[in-house]
This record gives structure tokens, C-alpha cells and sequence, in this order.
């Protein structure tokens, strides 16, 4: 038997087609860089830095009033409330945005977008319960998966523990 002959007989062999199958563009291609995904949590992050002058001048205001003792005084926790409410105005802006758009003001700074692995947007619970807020609750409890959620970005993927729980990728917009 001929090698020709043997190929006409293989079951395993591919269908032949005579027209091309036409593929929409994998998502995989665009997939952001290390450097810009790292860049934009940096800008994002940067923008609580004004909550914390609220915590600062609560706490030098409480030093000042009674600098013995050391006792948080209405200004002390006047100061917290407030780094308190700064920190969820800017949570909550994110997040409208993360949700409306796909991006937070970092990500938009540096032309990047969060979908859903197949390309499609991804939905409010994929995106603000899955991707931020979880894993930020994680990080408070236990700094260590923090650590463990940035090292992931350094897989063959590209995708940080946040992203494989949400089920997301960062692409260029």
C-alpha cells in the first residue's frame, strides 16, 4: 500500500474544505503588557493618596490636643470618617467606570480595557465583585495574596489571580 493510498483511508485525517474558515480575531493577540497593566494600578492607586490627608490631619490634630496620652479626639475621628468616605467615593467612581466602560481611570490613562475571556464585555459581578472587590478584601485580611495575585501576571497568559477568579483579560483598547 502506497502512502498516497494510505492517506485517502485515515480517519483521523482533517476535512478538506475548499473555502477558508474565516476566525474572528483572538482576544489573546491583544492582550496588555505587563508594564501598562502595572503603570495603570499605580495610577489607580495614586488616587487615594488625598484620602489620606484627611487621616493625617485627624491624627496630628489628636497629637496637638493632648500630646501625653495621645487620645483620639472629635478631629482624630472626624479625620477617619472622612479617609473612610474618600476611600469609598473613589471605589465607587472606579468601579462605575470599571462597569460602565471597562476601565478604571488608570487603565483609560494607558488605553487598556477589561473584558471577558472570549472578547465580550465583561459583566458588573465579573468585574467589581470578582476582580476588585474579593481579591481587595483578600489583600486586607492577608497581604500575602496580594503578592500572590501580582506574581500571577508573570504566566504564559498574562492574567493576574484576579483575572482567572473573574474569568477577565486586559487587552489595549
Amino acid at each position: 500500500m502506497s502512502v498516497e493510498e494510505r492517506d485517502e483511508f485515515n480517519p483521523y485525517r482533517a476535512p478538506e474544505s475548499e473555502g477558508t474558515v474565516r476566525r474572528e480575531p483572538s482576544p489573546r493577540r491583544h492582550l496588555a503588557g505587563r508594564v501598562e497593566r502595572m503603570l495603570a494600578a499605580i495610577l489607580d492607586s495614586m488616587l487615594y493618596v488625598p484620602a489620606f490627608f484627611w487621616l493625617l490631619m485627624g491624627n496630628a490634630a489628636a497629637f496637638l490636643s493632648d500630646s501625653v496620652t495621645y487620645q483620639l479626639d472629635r478631629a482624630g475621628t472626624l479625620g477617619i470618617l472622612l479617609f473612610i468616605a474618600t476611600c469609598l467615593v473613589i471605589f465607587s467612581l472606579q468601579s462605575f467606570l470599571l462597569a460602565l466602560h471597562g476601565w478604571t481611570l488608570g487603565k483609560r490613562v494607558l488605553k487598556l480595557r477589561v473584558v471577558a475571556v472570549d472578547g465580550r464585555p465583561a459583566s458588573f459581578v465579573q468585574l467589581v465583585i470578582l476582580r476588585s472587590l474579593l481579591p481587595g478584601l483578600a489583600g486586607f485580611c492577608c497581604g500575602m495574596f496580594s503578592l500572590i495575585d501580582a506574581l500571577f501576571i508573570f504566566g504564559d497568559e498574562r492574567r493576574c489571580l484576579h483575572d482567572l477568579l473573574a474569568g477577565t483579560i486586559v487587552v489595549n483598547a
